[in-house]
């Protein structure tokens, strides 16, 4: 339960620090005085988002501090506690900070936790009914969730979510891929076409170069050769440079018998002819490769057109880049027939994700179903017990196809008169029925669950006299099993808590501000008679406040 509630410097509270009680407390004041501004903080403490200007001064920070016992029986928050290395003291301290700046900080017990955390472990403390979850109370999402509360499925509905999820992530995994799929197969024949075309090319590498040096000798063959054998001519004819270098060493022989230093000269003479020998045999072996038929140069012709074609379709300079991209088409080609087998693959797994959440969400069902009828009957009991005598109440259940809840359509039915058949809430309840259908529906769900605090935000909208008293019965008889903070207008509520604090703002400060404090004796029969008659107290008004206290 709450023990204490520590503010500063938020909106119209300068500080405010309000020790909270067992059982049935109420919270009473004119409208706009502040209550709402009470609930707003504690909302904060237990991971609210904050939101707007908050800041009392907008040069300090504003601290809100809750200490709480949750009891040795709340298991919850000590698995919280574990997961999240806090340790698992007692009094349980939730503190949230706003600095000046506009960053947002939450401690638990001193120990710095995310706000996600920190709303995780407020949820299982306090229960906070405000009067924009009556309306949603309207929505078949908020009734379904009621009644899977009721029927405590709600680890299966949550395991389901989470594999209804996967199943979704891979039905749209599948549809990418068959649209990824369609896109290529009309991209294979001409990616099949152009890698045949360069298949077909038999490239290779480097032959560029190869080619182009052939097709130069091809195209000059003539002028090659006649050079070349100008060459050997030259060197092997009758008066070429062998004969003569031949005379010259024999001359130079007969020299080096009388002079030893012409040796020399006739070595190199000797080495020379052997160049020469050597030079006249090299180009009459390349002048014989020397192509001069006309169909072998119109071959290479051919080859280095069909190359330079490629080239200039695909954009590179060489074979090499021809051969580079006929490897990625190849690759290209072969990641569609991949597509294919992925598909095949997504669609069994797709097949087998929609029987698993079929069979999870068959189960929910059934605990739904198992649980329509009781649960109806105790709202019915409920709603006798605050004034609705005549009230009708059930749910109509439709099936449908998966979605992220299940296959079950729930719609809550009720009527207030028995002469009406029951009809959606939506279309038939009024505001105050609806506030007691609710009422009803909370206080069962606070007794089936270890909830220690519960807050209601106004749940006596649209009622009075003798429904208000019977409201008061039932916040009073769960104020019996947990605590319980209301916020109220009507004395006949207010005259069965335990504990009853005021709110009111001082118009007259300096800077307006709120205070809240517990009243007591006179105080509080003067608060129930200002309730009953308004500004201007009356002996009966007075008389009437001190009724309602002695009967509670």
């Amino acid at each position: 339960m709450l023990r204490r509630l520590f503010i500063r410097n938020y909106l119209l509270i300068g500080e405010l620090d309000l020790e909270l009680g067992t059982g049935l407390t109420v919270i009473t004041g004119e409208t706009g005085s502040g209550k709402s501004i009470l609930l707003g903080a504690l909302g904060l403490a237990l991971g609210e988002r904050a939101e707007g200007n908050l800041l009392r001064n907008p040069g300090q920070r504003c601290v809100i501090e809750l200490e709480a016992e949750p009891g040795e029986g709340n298991g919850s928050v000590q698995e919280w506690c574990a997961r999240h290395g806090v340790p698992p003291e007692e009094p349980l301290i939730l503190r949230r900070q706003l600095e000046p700046g506009g960053r947002s900080r939450a401690f638990v017990n001193d120990t710095p936790v995310r706000l996600e955390q920190l709303r995780e472990l407020g949820e299982t403390l306090v229960h906070i009914h405000s009067q924009h979850q009556t309306l949603l109370l309207n929505t078949p999402a908020f009734q379904l969730g009621l009644l899977d509360h009721f029927a405590g499925q709600a680890p299966a509905v949550k395991a389901y979510a989470g594999r209804y999820r996967a199943w979704r992530k891979l039905q749209e995994e599948l549809e990418a891929v068959q649209q990824q799929q369609g896109q290529a197969q009309s991209e294979r024949d001409y990616l099949q076409f152009q890698h045949d075309e360069l298949v077909s090319a038999r490239l290779v590498a480097g032959e560029q170069e190869t080619l182009e040096r052939a097709l130069a000798r091809a195209d000059h063959a003539e002028e090659l050769a006649k050079a070349l054998q100008s060459m050997e001519d030259g060197i092997n004819g009758e008066d070429g440079l062998d004969a003569r270098l031949a005379a010259m060493r024999q001359a130079a022989a007969k020299a080096a018998r009388i002079d030893t230093g012409v040796h020399a000269l006739l070595e190199r003479l000797q080495s020379m002819a052997i160049e020469l020998k050597d030079i006249a045999g090299d180009a009459g072996h390349l002048a014989g490769q020397v192509v001069l038929e006309p169909a072998e140069a119109e071959r290479l012709r051919e080859r280095h057109d069909l190359l330079t074609r490629l080239q200039q379709k695909h954009r590179v300079a060489d074979a090499d880049g021809l051969m580079a991209i006929r490897d990625d088409l190849a690759r290209r080609i072969d990641a569609i027939g991949s597509l294919e087998e992925r598909v095949h693959e997504l669609e069994k797994q797709v097949g087998e994700g929609r029987a698993e959440v079929i069979g999870l969400a068959t189960g929910i069902r059934s605990g739904r179903t198992g649980a329509m009828g009781p649960v109806a009957e105790q709202v019915v009991q409920a709603l006798h017990q605050l004034g609705l005598p005549h009230a009708e109440f059930r749910f109509s259940h439709e099936a449908v196809e998966p979605g992220p809840t299940g296959m079950d359509s729930i719609r809550a039915l009720f009527s207030a008169n028995k002469d009406r058949p029951a009809e959606r809430l939506d279309k038939v309840a009024s505001g105050g029925e609806l506030s007691r259908v609710m009422l009803a529906l909370i206080s069962l769900s606070a007794a089936s669950k270890e909830l220690p605090t519960v807050i209601f935000d106004e749940i006596d909208s649209g009622v009075s006299g003798v429904t208000a008293h019977r409201i008061g019965e039932v916040l009073a008889g769960m104020g019996d099993q947990r605590q319980v903070i209301a916020i109220s207008h009507l004395p006949q509520i207010a005259s069965r808590a335990r504990t009853h604090l005021l709110v009111s703002k001082d118009q007259e400060a300096a800077a307006v501000q709120s205070a809240i404090r517990p009243l007591s004796g006179e105080e509080r029969v003067t608060a129930l008679a200002r309730m009953l008659s308004g500004s201007k107290t009356t002996k009966a008004a007075m008389d009437n406040a001190r009724e309602l206290l002695r009967n509670r």
